[in-house]
């Protein structure tokens, strides 16, 4: 008999998206399947439509937005198959989605494995390399010529075994870099992570992200990303990134005072929000550094020295010098 798979779903407001995205998922010819709605007091009618025609869906229904992370967290808790799969809710997945996230995921020593997401608007040419992150945490593209090949598994379409990960996420990450911090701890544990070319799916891309305010998205997005890098690397490695961290730290307010980048408030507020939690950072930091089975050099190895993207004067001269950096100070990188 097979395995029971579990797919989790986080909606927020996106009724008419999610309706098309468990229209495909329930088209799977793979059983069985325990399908989890998890929704975070939407006022769309979301609750309805789920209720009216997925009668089968599992549905918990939250009092108030709890996030990605954490309602991700709420749904695995529920789920009856070990293998779990978190799906986005604007996403539309093909036939084979199923069988070929499952078929890449029996590899031995693969933690967790991300489908082939192609992005409404995104070009052809973006998807004949996989990508990467650079020490900052910030995505490299047209890195890793094997499409098998990824540093985090992204969060649209993702699978990993419940018992081998136990729970994902972080709930104070709420949304953005969940996905990052779930490969990168499962890579400390000297699992692999990879992308499977035969499971499709198309994804609308920030559906539910668009409603937020700038200064909502930036906090997030940059205190996460900040987070990652606190919690997981080495102390010895954050001291040799420290003038990653200050010039990319000074160019972002900079710009944002002129307008031209993010919102200085929400920089601001998500520096604020690191100075003022050193307990829980310090905390945390020794729980998932005491998880940790290989070291930095091993998995820096899969990320990318550089700093900009573009192949103009600029950025090869500020990615010429990083990689120049790391040489000398013995950081591991992919190039």
């Amino acid at each position: 008999m097979m395995q029971t798979v579990s797919v989790v779903i986080v909606n927020f407001n996106g009724s008419t998206l999610l309706q098309a995205c468990l229209a495909s998922v329930f088209a799977q010819p793979y059983r069985p399947i325990d399908v989890v709605v998890v929704d975070n007091a939407s006022t769309d009618g979301s609750v309805e439509m789920v209720q009216r025609f997925y009668p089968e869906v599992r549905l918990v229904r939250n009092a108030a937005n709890r996030g990605f992370a954490e309602a991700n967290n709420q749904g695995i808790a529920i789920s009856k198959g070990d293998r779990v799969v978190l799906l986005n809710n604007d996403t539309v997945v093909e036939s084979n989605w199923l069988t070929g996230l499952l078929d890449v995921a029996c590899t031995p020593g693969v933690g967790v494995v991300s489908s082939r997401v192609v992005t409404d608007g995104v070009p052809a040419a973006y998807y004949d390399m996989n990508g990467t992150i650079n020490y900052l945490g910030y995505n490299v593209t047209r890195t890793f010529p094997d499409l098998s090949r990824v540093f985090f598994a992204g969060g649209a379409s993702l699978t990993f075994s419940k018992q081998e990960v136990g729970t994902p996420f972080l709930p104070e990450y709420f949304l953005y870099h969940e996905d990052v911090f779930l490969s990168w701890r499962m890579r400390l544990r000297g699992f692999d992570i990879r992308m499977a070319q035969q499971s499709q799916v198309r994804h609308v891309g920030s559906a539910t992200t668009k409603q937020q305010p700038s200064a909502f998205i930036t906090f997030y997005q940059e205190r996460n990303r900040l987070l990652n890098s606190l919690l997981l690397y080495e102390l010895h490695t954050l001291v040799l990134l420290l003038p990653y961290f200050i010039a990319d730290a000074m160019a972002k307010i900079l710009l944002s005072v002129l307008g031209r980048g993010k919102s200085f408030s929400g920089l601001v507020h998500a520096y604020a929000w690191i100075a003022a939690h050193p307990r829980w950072l310090k905390a945390k930091r020794r729980e998932l550094q005491e998880e940790r089975k290989i070291g930095d050099r091993e998995v820096m190895q899969w990320m990318s020295s550089k700093v900009m993207q573009g192949e103009g004067l600029l950025p090869s001269m500020i990615n010429a010098f990083s990689s120049w950096y790391a040489r000398t100070v013995h950081l591991a990188y992919y190039e």
